[in-house]
């Protein structure tokens, strides 16, 4: 099996002829990828994304989703390879209970009986949610809403995720645990994207940056070696981590250029400290 999972062909999108959104973007998305989206509002992103599983078609050019073209196959049969987690988890709850909320998209897809409660029980359980799982989403905490509705995709088994500003809101505790288990879904194959303007998040956990500038993509990197253009950035209106940025001020006293995480920064410069003593 192939690792594509996603082929944008040279896509070209607008909401009405005078205003271009996306303009001849092109890029795969593979199993195993942690890939971010970023870009100042408007540039794109979230648009480009909601290509992924058809939600919009592309006005010129094609997005494959392994074999299937999203401009003829169905969003709801796309959905079983890409699911999309938007970024008010409100906008996607709308059940009784977070078992039903789990239970709903595999049984839509065909899945009945034991079969159906090992993959609610086990969807439960991975995401920390069993113990709620007769509560009404309403009542719950944005950080579980949240885990529910990616547990409600998750149950589906999409190769894909796409998720729309996933910490937005979180405390660090729940913002730790949901990248945790996007880091280990990532792990088991599947491909997480994240659309965000959290820059410490994209140099934590991303492998892989897409940047985005008036509907095209101007860079397709690492964070590390992005982070480490600051001049290509500023014509994003996108600031790199205060660590970056720190260890870039520090390059003329001998820190390396590419260093965009605390961790990073911190083996550096301990490494020049027993260099100095």
């Amino acid at each position: 099996m192939s690792d594509t999972l996603i082929r944008v062909e040279n896509i070209s999108f607008a909401y009405d002829a005078a205003t271009p959104v996306l303009v001849d973007v092109s890029l795969t998305v593979r199993s195993g990828e942690f890939l971010a989206l970023i870009g100042r509002n408007g540039s794109g992103k979230t648009t480009l994304a909601k290509h992924f599983n058809g939600l919009l078609k592309p006005t010129d050019g094609q997005v494959l989703v392994g074999e299937a073209d999203t401009r003829t196959v169905p969003v709801g049969a796309l959905a079983r390879q890409v699911g999309f987690v938007f970024q008010n988890p409100d906008h996607q709850l709308f059940l009784p209970s977070v078992r039903q909320e789990i239970a709903y998209g595999p049984a839509r897809l065909g899945l009945s009986g034991a079969a159906l409660e090992e993959r609610i029980n086990e969807t439960l359980e991975r995401f920390g949610l069993a113990a709620m799982r007769e509560r009404h989403p309403a009542v719950l905490g944005r950080g579980v809403r949240r885990l529910t509705a990616l547990a409600a995709i998750y149950a589906m088994r999409p190769r894909v995720f796409v998720l729309d500003e996933p910490t937005g809101g979180l405390d660090r505790r729940f913002a730790s645990r949901l990248m945790d288990l996007l880091f280990n879904l990532a792990n088991e194959g599947h491909a997480i994207v994240l659309i965000t303007h959290d820059m410490r998040l994209v140099a934590d956990h991303a492998k892989r940056v897409l940047l985005l500038r008036d509907g095209q993509v101007v860079a397709d990197d690492t964070p590390a070696a992005l982070f480490d253009q600051p001049e290509l950035l500023a014509t994003t209106g996108v600031q790199p981590p205060q660590v970056a940025r720190l260890a870039q001020a520090l390059r003329p006293q001998g820190m390396p250029g590419g260093i965009c995480t605390v961790e990073g920064f911190c083996a550096e410069y301990v490494q020049r400290l027993d260099v100095i003593t």
